[in-house]
């Protein structure tokens, strides 16, 4: 049962809030480093929301042009041809950088290279070998990661039985980090892998979401069986709006088919923009009953939010995420108690950079006398390192969500993860603009929700 918070947890969530904050502020940085250029262009972007757009549509055809000129030409149709903040009396010398030899050449190498040197920073290298030594540091930093094959769905069989191979080969990798920690509830593998099941399957539609179940079964048995001999975890992430009834009858028939149903090392993702979350929820909870180990939730804010919501006005259709980001912060936190409530059939694992929706979790984790150790937080290689520390210090356990894969054809995650970290809306934008102060960052969502009405 979901109870309203009290005055003395919304206290308490403040308390902790201003408490990671406050550390973080002390171990951050004053001198230059990699986040600082990063962060110095997220507040660019915050600042003129139009470039943003066009720059992330540019990021996202990067991967197709071919030549220094391709680029140029692009720059110059999303920059200057299309509506942007650029005033106009600058736009003459762009020009010239992006079509006059040797000025377009020049930039259109420098640009290719700014964003690659940029994307490393979110992408941990293209195969487990380059990023061995990345997980490596992870680990000595105290903290774990779920590894994540980057790619979109599969056009062709083939390319899924190449995905397919691709995860066995990964998990076959993993075995200098084979090591579990003991936990309250059994042991929590260092080794987690996330599934893309778009990936497994070209003729994945929702359409047919019985055959496009049964086919995911036939390709994802194969990890499953491996893992489990291994003792590595699987996730299976989450994705367009559009699969998410195939994910979810996918992850309730295999998880209790009998040769799975006694492991407790996997998991599913619940999507808290969707306005059905809740009742998803509430049916991997019933179904957990069924098993004699837990299945863990990730609960994610949701990265396709302008995909979900474009697609569903052009179609004429109920939008099925929260058009309001304070909506999607308030059924996060509703979700965070539900999952909370049902420890330890589920086992959960909280996925933001959002300090007052983590608060929030940790605040009504401790009321429910839950260990630190008895769920984990989740983060985005790449981002929030800072707050990682401070979290890992505190005796919580950060598990990084980590890409592996080729940069440039990784550009679609990049752009994801940009647009829901810069949205108008935004913790983070309204964090680094200092829009906001702390106590203003760590205000209840609900609060916030109900002065919308």
């Amino acid at each position: 049962m979901i109870t309203i918070a009290s005055e003395n947890t919304e206290s308490e969530t403040t308390r902790i809030g201003l408490d990671i904050f406050r550390e973080n502020e002390r171990r951050s940085s004053k001198y230059l480093s990699k986040h600082f250029w990063i962060k110095h262009l997220l507040r660019l972007s915050f600042r003129f929301p139009k470039l943003k757009i066009e720059l992330f549509r540019f990021v996202d055809v990067l991967p197709s042009l071919r030549s220094a000129k391709d680029i140029t030409d692009h720059l110059n149709l999303y920059l200057l041809e299309g509506k942007t903040e650029i005033p106009f009396w600058l736009k003459p010398f762009f020009k010239i950088g992006f079509t006059l030899f040797p000025f377009s050449y020049i930039a259109g190498n420098l640009v290719r290279l700014l964003i690659l040197h940029t994307s490393k920073n979110f992408i941990a290298g293209k195969n487990f070998k380059e990023a061995k030594s990345k997980l490596h540091f992870i680990r000595t930093k105290g903290r774990v990661f779920t590894l994540d094959i980057l790619g979109e769905a599969a056009l062709s069989e083939r390319e899924a039985l190449h995905y397919q191979k691709q995860y066995l080969d990964l998990l076959n990798h993993l075995d200098p980090f084979s090591d579990s920690e003991k936990t309250s509830y059994g042991t929590c593998p260092i080794v987690n892998v996330s599934v893309k099941c778009s990936s497994l399957y070209s003729q994945i539609s929702s359409l047919a979401k019985e055959d496009s179940a049964f086919a995911l079964k036939e390709r994802l048995r194969p990890i499953l069986r491996l893992a489990r001999q291994k003792n590595f975890f699987i996730n299976l992430d989450a994705e367009q709006y559009d699969y998410k009834e195939i994910l979810m009858s996918l992850a309730e028939e295999i998880f209790l088919e009998d040769e799975f149903k006694n492991y407790p090392h996997f998991g599913i993702v619940i999507q808290a923009y969707l306005k059905e979350s809740k009742d998803d929820l509430k049916r991997i909870i019933e179904y957990s009953k069924n098993r004699k180990v837990p299945i863990t939730v990730r609960l994610v804010k949701g990265a396709y939010w302008e995909y979900e919501v474009i697609k569903a006005k052009e179609k004429g259709w109920e939008i099925p995420v929260f058009e309001n980001k304070t909506e999607t912060d308030s059924n996060y936190e509703e979700c965070s108690r539900l999952l909370i409530d049902s420890f330890p059939h589920i086992l959960s694992a909280f996925a933001s950079h959002n300090i007052r929706s983590l608060a929030s979790a940790l605040t009504y984790a401790e009321h429910k006398g839950l260990s630190r150790r008895d769920f984990e937080i989740q983060m985005l290689y790449g981002m929030g390192d800072s707050y990682k520390a401070v979290l890992t210090t505190m005796g919580y356990r950060i598990r990084e969500y980590t890409p592996l894969g080729e940069i440039l054809p990784g550009m679609a995650y990049l752009v994801r993860r940009l647009l829901e970290n810069t949205s108008n809306q935004g913790f983070l934008q309204n964090f680094l603009t200092g829009r906001m102060g702390y106590e203003n960052l760590l205000k209840n969502p609900k609060e916030l929700t109900n002065d919308l009405i």
